[in-house]
């Protein structure tokens, strides 16, 4: 991935900061810990979440932009956009978190780019048509959403980069568990596809997903990674409530939320799973309620 737009002097301070941390990948009493530190981009207004624009993460990761979930919500008190910050970051089975963060400067202010400062486009309502969209499967081959017409299609965004375990690799595993409830049930098998939508096209290529898609076991009879241009998979995206945001070299730095949605044969929207929060149980207790 791309670098970060940091300007020199937050650079440097960065590089100091990683060279005095070592590597940082020593396992704690929580799970892996890894120095990182970065520009404080966003932080939720109930302080559960913090996006910063990080520099090399030694050991895990290439420096990014990325939200990370806080468990402790006095560890951002006083802290604003624009802030930079070192911390640890926690990596275990179940996801990642910050444990530690405390701010070593201001960056420089940046302009919002034109697709930060754009407006949002109207959300698909529950009942509404989905709009129609083309892209290439991991097989290579050009798809139509429209060509879905008569199954129930469960679609998600994600990247095959992503590096933190609650963001698009839960996703991947979500799907997983929800293609052996749809392979276990006959009247499911027959009527329900699943769609993982990349929006980092340059990176997934058919070849790229195939790999992923066998990688994670998908069934391409129920199961495929797909994706379509930058400017078709955002604004497609967007109307779900997906937020893209590329930075760095050639837009490789990706922020982005989670959205997952559900459309009926008839190619209108059934409902929306926002975040990570959501089960499989609960999307195939959906399912086998719709499906008859």
């Amino acid at each position: 991935m791309g670098r970060s737009t940091i300007g020199p002097a937050i650079l440097l301070l960065l590089v100091l900061v990683a060279a005095c941390a070592g590597t940082g990948s020593e396992l704690g009493p929580h799970g892996r810990e890894y120095a990182l530190a970065g520009e404080v981009r966003s932080i939720k207004a109930d302080h559960s979440e913090i996006t910063i624009a990080h520099g090399d993460v030694k050991g895990f990761m290439p420096a990014m932009t990325m939200p990370f979930p806080i468990k402790t919500p006095a560890l951002v008190d006083g802290l604003a956009p624009g802030d930079v910050v070192e911390a640890t970051l926690v990596v275990n089975d179940d996801g990642a978190f910050l444990s530690a963060i405390r701010k070593i400067g201001t960056a420089p202010p940046r302009s919002r780019s034109g697709a930060e400062a754009a407006a949002s486009p109207p959300l698909v309502a529950a009942g509404e048509a989905v709009p129609a969209i083309t892209f290439t499967g991991d097989d290579g081959q050009s798809h139509t959403l429209s060509s879905y017409r008569g199954s129930w299609v469960l679609f998600t965004f994600v990247y095959t980069r992503c590096p933190l375990p609650d963001y698009c690799p839960r996703m991947d595993a979500h799907f997983s568990v929800i293609q052996r409830a749809i392979l276990a049930t006959p009247r499911l098998r027959a009527a329900v596809r699943l769609l993982s939508f990349s929006f980092d096209p340059d990176v997934d290529t058919p070849a790229r997903m195939k790999i992923h898609a066998a990688d994670r076991g998908a069934d391409p009879t129920v199961w495929r990674y797909a994706t379509a241009p930058k400017n078709v998979i955002d604004p497609f995206g967007a109307r779900f409530g997906l937020s893209v945001t590329r930075e760095g070299h050639n837009g490789q730095d990706i922020t982005h939320n989670l959205v997952t949605a559900l459309v009926d044969p008839n190619g209108r929207l059934v409902k929306t799973y926002a975040g990570n929060g959501w089960s499989p149980a609960a999307v195939v207790a959906d399912l086998e309620r719709l499906v008859k």
